[in-house]
């Protein structure tokens, strides 16, 4: 016989009565069971009972461990509801769960994990099986890592779209009404419940539920909770959490969650969803004898036979994409710390402020806006924008913009963020030519599908130049006033989705990018330039090989004629000094501006042979990389007499060796390399050809 199961079982009948027997005094087996952590029997509340069971929270937390090893298993499954279910408005904690016999399923997982972990930074999940049943465009894997990862010993967690505060948050008794229910008594423990539900008129996420302690150790043994709201297009959902003693220690065991929630469909219709997780950990060793080379992967890597992210990669993802993009969220404002400080060497340091509203204030729109001081040019820019979503689960957005920025010439514009995760972004660090735009812009971006994004734009602008830099200066032009139409496109194969603050966001790197982007210059509203402009940008892997990994970025672009100077394509070189900041899939040995052009294509390939040189079970291997890039351009001969230019149609060359992964301080690592120019626009002085870099990566 199972004696902790039979145990378990008594916990949980008492459990039950528990949550509707009349109050009792437990005060006085309380306080001879913690002897002088109350005062009086009058000041036993349950905030201050809570208040001496979340010291103890950590105990119970799997991460907080040395380390720990653990199997889980995890049956995820959803289904469709045509309409709101009746039971989903009820106060008591009912789940919302239809029969299984007669649903049909339209998705279904399970998974098998083998679950290790080592501080300070390796945590392996190993899908030991996998499989999965009905069509899925990512977010119903991305719902169900969610679902798996989610802990209620957390101040707060998330379900879908929304951030919930639990009893467990150190402003729980600002948010919440508690009340301290009847006690018994089993195998020599004492155990009590309380129960909470979100203070009224205060508007936040919360959920009501109640939670089994045992005041011996001060441990959570049961707990469960459930949507506090009747807001038919909100999610209801029920969390019951048990947990099973283990080497002395209460851990999460069993977690069954159950979801209802609203689901726009393509054609903007609603329906009802029902998702249903069960997750059961077993297994479990806290702070068993484990050692790096135990770990057949990398930290935070998955072997090759799983099937998607982890939950722990998935988690670690977006808190990586939120710094690398300079997000921090701060209640209903997410502050772009971007805006702060920033740095280029036309600006020189930048200091302002910048952030935007999130979904948490409205469902249906945001605002934000910026504004900023460069030290060098001594100029002060700012912007402001505002986002609609017109529907509700959709990432459908409606964007109108002002900006006045400092840009550079022949900037790229392609639908993809800025972030330190791509280390091609930090040529924006060493940009020297820039000009001045006041720009008003409207746009719609949309999907038609997972892996197809689009953006619909048109804008005018003013611009000018001031000439503070040598080649400013020795290409100088009038004011411009330009309007233009267009449209941007992105493609990225396998690209995982997961709505998040009411959009579609990103949960993994993806290993392909397509862009491609169309704009046309018009002569109406003020407009001075008619032309059509076409730009490309892929980034892709090769298959790994014995030798090692392989990537390629291929760019192209063709212009009509007609097109102004701040148009026209630069040459994408990263060259400012001999030793200078590297920007992997750029020019290294190439200046700044140095070259134009109005058609161009140009290769750029890095191979990284690591790989092959050590095992992969090895994080701290340096990175030895050989990078070859290759580039021709063209500007017709009129226009390089009329905007004093050169273009590189004989073909620009350089090639380089790269030393990465130096020194690795947890999520960075540093590097060096030095490349050499040579071909048709090599310098006759040697040294000149040398570009030595130094560098930094970002790195899950």
């Amino acid at each position: 016989m199972n004696w902790t199961k039979l145990k378990n079982s008594y916990l949980i009948i008492g459990f039950i009565l528990l949550m509707y027997s009349p109050q009792n005094t437990i005060a006085a087996q309380f306080s001879q069971i913690v002897p002088g952590a109350i005062d009086t029997l009058n000041q036993l509340t349950a905030e201050s009972v809570l208040k001496l069971v979340l010291p103890h929270l950590p105990d119970q937390d799997p991460t907080s461990f040395n380390s720990y090893s653990a199997i889980t298993y995890h049956r995820f499954r959803v289904a469709e509801i045509p309409v709101a279910h009746p039971d989903r408005l009820k106060k008591a904690p009912i789940p919302f769960s239809p029969n299984p016999d007669i649903t049909k399923w339209i998705y279904i997982s399970e998974t098998l994990t083998d679950q290790k972990q080592l501080k300070p930074d390796l945590d392996q999940h190993e899908n030991l099986s996998a499989k999965a049943e009905g069509e899925d465009n990512g977010s119903f894997a991305a719902l169900a890592s969610q679902f798996g990862e989610l802990s209620i010993l957390q101040s707060t967690f998330k379900i879908l779209d929304n951030n919930y505060l639990t009893p467990f948050s150190l402003a729980g008794s600002r948010k919440f009404d508690y009340s301290l229910r009847d006690s018994i008594t089993t195998s020599g423990d004492t155990l009590y419940v309380i129960t909470f539900r979100p203070k009224k008129n205060l508007r936040f996420y919360g959920i009501a539920g109640s939670i089994l302690v045992n005041t011996r150790n001060l441990t959570i043994q049961h707990f469960t909770g459930q949507t506090a709201t009747d807001d038919p297009l909100e999610p209801s959902f029920f969390i019951d959490q048990q947990f099973e003693k283990n080497q002395g220690i209460w851990l999460p065991s069993e977690k069954k969650i159950t979801v209802f929630y609203p689901f726009i469909t393509t054609n903007n219709k609603t329906t009802y969803l029902t998702a249903e997780s069960w997750v059961n950990t077993y297994q479990q060793q806290v702070n068993p004898p484990l050692k790096p080379d135990d770990f057949k992967i990398s930290a935070t890597s998955t072997t090759a036979d799983s099937t998607a992210m982890t939950p722990s990669q998935i988690k670690q993802t977006k808190l990586m994409r939120f710094v690398a993009e300079g997000k921090i969220p701060l209640g209903y404002f997410t502050l772009d710390y971007n805006r702060i400080v920033g740095y280029n060497i036309f600006e020189g340091l930048k200091l302002g402020l910048g952030g935007e509203t999130n979904r948490t204030l409205s469902k249906y729109f945001t605002f934000g806006g910026y504004f900023s001081y460069g030290m060098k040019d001594r100029s002060f820019r700012h912007g402001e924008w505002i986002n609609y979503f017109p529907f509700r689960g959709s990432d459908l957005r409606i964007n109108v913009t002002y900006r006045d920025v400092n840009m550079e010439l022949g900037e790229p514009d392609f639908l993809e963020t800025k972030s330190l995760l791509n280390p091609e972004s930090y040529r924006y660090l060493l940009i020297k030519n820039m000009y001045a735009t006041k720009r008003y812009s409207t746009g719609v971006e949309f999907r038609l599908s997972k892996d197809f994004n689009y953006y619909l734009f048109g804008d005018i602008s003013d611009n000018h130049s001031r000439e503070n830099t040598p080649f400013l200066v020795a290409h100088p032009f009038d004011p411009i006033r330009m309007t233009r139409a267009g449209l941007q496109m992105r493609f990225t194969p396998g690209i995982i989705l997961q709505m998040e603050d009411g959009r579609k966001k990103e949960m993994n790197i993806p290993k392909s990018d397509f862009f491609l982007t169309f704009t046309q210059g018009l002569t109406t509203l003020g407009g001075e330039y008619r032309f059509t402009k076409f730009e490309f940008k892929g980034r892709f892997d090769l298959p790994n090989s014995g030798l090692g990994t392989s990537s390629f970025v291929l760019r192209g672009g063709l212009m009509s004629e007609n097109a102004p100077i701040i148009e026209l394509f630069n040459s994408y070189g990263s060259y400012t000094s001999s030793f200078a900041l590297g920007a992997p899939y750029s020019f290294a040995t190439m200046q700044l501006n140095e070259f134009a052009s109005a058609r161009y294509a140009v290769m750029h390939f890095r191979h990284d042979f690591s790989k092959w040189l050590y095992p992969e079970k090895y994080k701290t291997r340096p990175a030895f990389i050989f990078a070859q890039n290759i580039g021709f351009g063209e500007l017709d001969d009129k226009y390089l007499l009329k905007f004093n230019l050169k273009d590189y149609r004989k073909g620009f060359y350089e090639s380089g060796f790269e030393v990465n992964n130096l020194l690795r301080m947890n999520y960075l690592s540093w590097g060096t390399g030095i490349y050499y120019r040579y071909g048709p626009y090599h310098f006759s002085s040697t040294q000149k050809n040398f570009a030595y870099k130094f560098g930094f990566i970002l790195k899950l």
